[in-house]
């Protein structure tokens, strides 16, 4: 009985992951074209929308079946230290969609960098959507 009651107080940290831009900030890319394009980019904005917080770019921003996406998000010098962790949400569609965690530059605090590559079938072309998450880390303890 001792050994319950000592296992029912030890405490865990649990980090909940707060929004730290609006969720709105997306691009669309275009998979199955026929050559690459230009990146495209977007401004990233707080939850409000009032505040530019940085921006993201995914290069290409289109291209061929296989096209490896270089996807790279930079949040600006007075909130780097605030975000804790960046991802991508993907839309594609019928295909679904998926949430990517990217890696903080080790030089750079603000820098954030991943890879994406556009799967599909041969002769398939679909407009994709690329939503740009921050977030900010809350620690609580249970």
């Amino acid at each position: 009985m001792l050994l319950f009651l000592l296992g029912g107080c030890i405490e865990t940290d649990e980090t909940v992951w707060l929004a730290f831009n609006s969720g709105d900030s997306a691009v669309e890319v275009t998979v199955g074209s026929m050559e690459l394009l230009p990146p495209a980019e977007t401004i990233l904005t707080s939850t409000t929308g009032e505040v530019q917080v940085g921006y993201a770019t995914v290069d290409p921003g289109g291209g061929p079946i296989g096209t490896v996406h270089i996807v790279r998000i930079e949040v600006a010098a007075e909130f780097a230290a605030e975000v804790d962790r960046a991802s991508v949400r993907t839309d594609s569609g019928p295909r679904g969609e998926d949430e990517f965690d990217l890696l903080r530059d080790s030089a750079g605090a603000g820098i954030w960098v991943g890879e994406i590559e556009s799967v599909g079938e041969e002769g398939e072309v679909r407009e994709d959507s690329l939503t740009f998450l921050l977030w900010q880390a809350e620690t609580s303890s249970e």
